[in-house]
């Protein structure tokens, strides 16, 4: 008996999660570490700041032609990124 409510209250704290602006707090934090982790210390050290929200990352970079590069790869980086995430969060990436 204990261990069924156990998993309902589990359940329960899953759902709330899933349905509260609490959940795009986690995943931005999930899609910001994965971003450092997967991408050089030559890139991070050129990202400013990044913002999720609703599957949109914004990336602000203090580079003009690293912007450009990582523009013409979006796909291939959200692709990454998810596969890091073991998870489809990133939608679309905007590079400021």
């Amino acid at each position: 008996m204990e261990q069924d409510d156990n998993k309902n209250i589990k359940d329960l704290l899953d759902a709330f999660i899933r349905r509260s602006a609490f959940k795009d707090n986690l995943d931005g934090e999930r899609v910001r570490k994965a971003w450092f982790r997967l991408f050089d210390k030559n890139i991070a050290s050129y990202t400013m700041s990044l913002d999720f929200k609703e599957g949109v990352l914004k990336v602000r970079l203090s580079s003009a032609p690293l912007r450009e590069e990582l523009s013409r790869n979006k796909k291939s980086l959200i692709e990454h990124l998810n596969q890091a995430l073991g998870d489809i969060l990133v939608h679309e990436i905007r590079f400021l």
